[in-house]
């Protein structure tokens, strides 16, 4: 069996379409909450306050008060993120579903998304 032939292949969650991620709310972690998923869950939006079947975007940059200092490090590529595994831990904590990551192919930007979950009648 070759190398290839023993790769696992795992399940891709697709990236939303473009429209929809158009119309996302779009949230930004502060440094304090890139450590912990608790602190990150808590950052995020509460389902309630949403409508079902919102998309909501955690993006890898993080809200920050802007500097020069800041600004050099992230020209070189230095700037503090936030990790996917603590921004989709944090979603699914949340009570999101069809959480996923990628790079949206239209800003090249790093995203995690989730959706409010819509609960139908029984």
């Amino acid at each position: 069996m070759s190398a290839r032939e023993r790769i696992v292949r795992l399940p891709h969650v697709p990236l939303p379409p473009a429209e929809a991620r158009a119309n996302a709310k779009t949230v930004a972690l502060g440094p304090n909450e890139i450590d912990d998923v608790g602190a990150a869950a808590r950052a995020l939006p509460d389902l309630a306050e949403l409508e079902a079947g919102t998309l909501v975007l955690v993006i890898r940059e993080l809200r920050e008060p802007r500097s020069i200092a800041r600004s050099v490090l992230a020209a070189l590529g230095r700037s503090k993120t936030a990790p996917r595994a603590i921004r989709c831990s944090a979603l699914v904590a949340r009570g999101y579903v069809r959480v996923g990551a990628g790079i949206d192919p239209d800003t090249r930007a790093d995203v995690a998304w989730g959706y409010v979950p819509v609960t139908e009648p029984c």
